[in-house]
């Protein structure tokens, strides 16, 4: 790869398809292999690699980043590896894992009986930490798979109410769960 850096992003964000490709070809393996590392998934670290050159490419009128190309592409893998961790940490599916967990064995051991209730005490605990409005929005979200649209409409509140209450509601319960 040539040394010329600052050539490379002038010619990106003329809109150059010879210099993403080189930006590609240079940067694609190691921008994997750090993906790799971090969610230990191939497939998702594949995803990655084509987020972020997608992110490259899309936002390559407003770059800045004369001379340091490298931190550029890992710094945008890196943030989207954060925020699909955060994706996952939000939308946490007990009753979809206790099915999985059913699947792999039908009959729970004693361990996991006592685990498994200690678990729902835990949730009811935390549901009574929480106001009316804010446990009826977290039933019919989580409990009945309502969206929140439907949620809205059936409370008459605004999507960004039950949203505002959604995201205070999972604070509180991730702040609960994790002691």
């Amino acid at each position: 790869m040539k040394d010329n850096y600052n050539g490379y992003i002038a010619e990106l964000k003329e809109g150059s398809y010879d210099a993403f490709s080189d930006l590609y070809i240079n940067y694609s393996n190691k921008l994997y292999s750090f993906a790799l590392v971090q969610t230990r998934n191939n497939v998702l670290a594949e995803d990655i690699v084509q987020e972020t050159f997608l992110k490259l490419w899309n936002t390559r009128r407003q770059l800045n980043c004369y001379g340091n190309v490298h931190a550029l592409l890992f710094t945008i893998a890196r943030n989207l590896i954060i925020d699909g961790f955060r994706k996952q940490i939000a939308h946490i599916d007990f009753e979809e894992y206790r099915q999985s967990c059913n699947k792999i064995s039908p009959l729970p051991t004693p361990e996991e009986e006592v685990v498994y209730h200690e678990f729902i005490d835990r949730l009811q605990q935390t549901k009574r930490l929480l106001t009316k409005r804010a446990c009826q929005i977290y039933e019919m979200s989580r409990e009945k798979n309502m969206p929140i649209q439907e949620i809205a409409e059936s409370l008459n509140l605004s999507s960004q109410t039950v949203k505002n209450y959604l995201t205070s509601t999972l604070k509180i319960f991730r702040k609960e769960l994790m002691r």
